[in-house]
């Protein structure tokens, strides 16, 4: 059923009388108060006029700040990478080829930039005032500065070689925002805190091992995003140039008994000096340098000390001047670079081996010795006559030879300072066993082979030389038990002897053939000269052409031996077989009865009867080797009858 909605007239007229009367009120209100609220809303909308234009101006310069922002205020894909964690270095290198390289690469817009600094973490070096540093090496599309740098103006900055010290930052910029920002720098390690450019840095003088970072970081309002710090250990050695080891390949080691400066002579003496004790300075017997060189041949300025003992007989001094050294004892250390080594007298006689080696490696540079004298003579040692004398010498002319002697102590060392000859005072003598045959007087000492003596001859036949510490043999207490006989000949040709070394040769074989001129008494002459008109003109001559040598062998007879008192010639046998004779007539220079015709032979091996002899011999072989292979057969046949049966 549906209400009724009618609203009863009353109620209507009711309601209309309120509304009117609201009306009315308010329009009166609102007329009284017209003047006021129009003032009120002017001033309302200045202030907000003033309000919104401020608003729009902050908001202008907002946008203004951030279109002043670089268009990436991240750069894109950096990283800092190195190309070896572990480095080696030598205490005389810087940068090399192999130094590690440290690489920075970023993606970013023009002026985008981050830096690098290499820093010291650790070390394990004493004392160390080594320091890590960079070097610009390569560069591609960056422009390169110290940030504590003036600006660089000049396109792409920094060139390579550039050197950049510790803990100093190194700007890398970007000069392109459509490629990829890189660059290189080499780690290494340098002896001072300046900045290293190019060639002037110092290696690092302390061996061990650093450990060092290269540590990324932004520039301005550039945020990384992928960079890290990079740890790079360098180990540092000893460069081979500068070992402070000792070679004992490279290191000489020279010692000698009068020169003030060892250096100029770089050659060994043999030093025999007296036993008597004499500790003073300049007292000493030798000085020893030593030329001290390391494994690379090098005088390092920091080369190890030596160590210097002495063995058996003597002391030792050093000083770095020669002749101010004085005895110190028996080892000592001293710098090899500066000091001299000098041997001294102890007061016993004998060897002293004094040995050398490295005083912190032990290596061994080797050995020198001095012989000590004694100061009493007890013995001699048997003479000796050198090589390049002779034991036989002429009557006249050229008639002397040297006889040399050890005086020996009790131990059997050199007796120095001895005073030989004839008169009272002297320490001991030397005879001859006939002196109208040869004289001896004494001539000069030698620490090797002792005191010698000149022999002269006086008219041809034989003596013998010995020596005792009285002034005639039969006094003497002490005597040399040997003696050294001496043949004094005629220079004066007589007769001529003509020899070969071998009676039989095979062909081409050398042969020696010798000519032996000899005196009125059958014995070889003596002298080394040239002797002529032994052979008559035509020398001498042969019946076969030989396969090498000269032929006729003439006068004069040159460089005739005074030690052999021969002289030989080369020649080579025939290449046929035959006898093979040698023919010569004496010359005028022989006695008369000596210049007549001689020869002598060989015989020379005929090849082709050799081949003969072989090929008959080796027929032989073969037909006995026949009869045993027939006899070897018949019994075989023999026993495979047997069998059968």
């Amino acid at each position: 059923m549906a209400l009724n909605k009618q609203i009863s007239p009353v109620i209507r007229i009711s309601q209309g009388e309120r509304d009117a009367s609201a009306r009315a009120t308010h329009l009166e209100a609102a007329s009284e108060k017209y003047s006021e609220t129009t003032i009120e809303r002017k001033q309302m909308s200045i202030t907000t006029n003033f309000k919104r234009i401020a608003l729009v101006a902050v908001a202008s310069l907002g946008l203004g700040v951030l279109s002043s922002v670089p268009a990436q205020a991240t750069i894109n894909a950096d990283t800092v990478t190195l190309s070896s964690a572990t480095a080696a270095q030598t205490t005389s290198e810087t940068y090399t080829a192999s130094s590690a390289v440290a690489t920075v690469s970023f993606f970013g817009a023009i002026q985008d930039s981050m830096s690098i600094t290499a820093e010291l973490i650790s070390t394990t070096a004493t004392g160390n005032t080594s320091l890590p540093a960079l070097r610009l090496i390569e560069t591609s599309s960056a422009v390169i500065d110290s940030i504590v740098d003036a600006a660089i103006t000049t396109p792409g900055g920094r060139s390579a070689g550039y050197g950049v010290a510790a803990n100093t930052a190194v700007s890398v910029t970007a000069a392109s925002s459509s490629v990829t920002t890189t660059a290189k720098f080499a780690v290494y390690l340098a002896g001072t805190a300046a900045e290293p450019t190019a060639g002037t840095s110092t290696a690092p003088a302390q061996t061990g091992t650093y450990v060092v970072r290269i540590k990324p970081l932004a520039i301005g309002k550039t945020v990384l995003v992928g960079s890290t710090s990079q740890t790079l250990t360098i180990t540092v050695t000893a460069a081979p140039t500068q070992s402070t080891t000792l070679s004992a390949t490279n290191t000489k080691i020279w010692m000698q008994s009068g020169d003030t400066d060892a250096k100029l002579a770089a050659q060994d003496s043999t030093i025999v000096g007296l036993s008597t004790a004499n500790g003073l300075a300049a007292g000493n017997v030798a000085n020893i340098w030593i030329n001290a060189r390391n494994a690379s041949n090098v005088a390092f300025a920091k080369l190890e000390s030596v160590t210097a003992t002495i063995a058996g007989a003597g002391t030792l001094g050093a000083n770095p001047t020669v002749g101010s050294a004085i005895a110190a004892g028996r080892s000592l250390i001293i710098n090899p670079l500066t000091d001299y080594i000098a041997v001294f007298p102890d007061g016993n006689s004998g060897v002293g081996t004094i040995t050398f080696t490295g005083s912190t490696s032990g290596v061994a540079l080797g050995t020198k010795t001095v012989t000590f004298s004694g100061v009493t003579l007890k013995k001699f040692a048997a003479p000796t006559i050198a090589a390049t004398d002779s034991t036989v010498i002429n009557a006249t002319g050229a008639n002397t030879t040297t006889v040399s002697v050890l005086a020996q102590d009790d131990a059997g060392n050199l007796v120095s300072g001895l005073a030989p000859g004839t008169a009272s005072t002297s320490d001991f003598f030397a005879f001859s066993s006939d002196t109208t045959v040869a004289t001896v007087a004494y001539s000069t000492y030698s620490a090797t082979t002792g005191y010698a003596f000149t022999v002269t001859g006086v008219a041809v036949g034989t003596a013998t030389i010995t020596f005792g510490n009285a002034s005639t043999l039969a006094a003497s207490t002490i005597k040399s038990t040997a003696s050294a006989a001496i043949r004094v000949g005629s220079g004066t040709p007589s007769d001529v002897k003509v020899t070969l070394d071998k009676a039989t040769y095979a062909p081409g074989e050398k042969m020696t053939l010798t000519v032996a001129i000899l005196d009125s008494t059958a014995k070889n002459v003596t002298g080394n000269v040239s002797y002529a008109n032994i052979f008559t003109s035509a020398g001498i001559t042969a019946n076969m052409t030989l396969a090498s040598g000269t032929l006729p062998i003439t006068s004069p007879i040159a460089d005739y031996s005074n030690t052999t008192n021969t002289k030989t010639y080369t020649l080579y046998a025939p290449v046929t077989g035959g006898t093979l004779t040698f023919s010569y007539t004496g010359g005028t220079a022989l006695a008369t009865a000596n210049q007549v015709a001689r020869t002598v032979s060989a015989t020379i091996a005929d090849s082709g009867a050799a081949n003969a002899a072989a090929i008959a011999s080796l027929q032989t072989a073969v037909a006995s080797l026949r009869t045993l292979l027939v006899t070897l057969t018949n019994l075989v046949l023999k026993i495979q009858k047997k069998v059968k049966a």
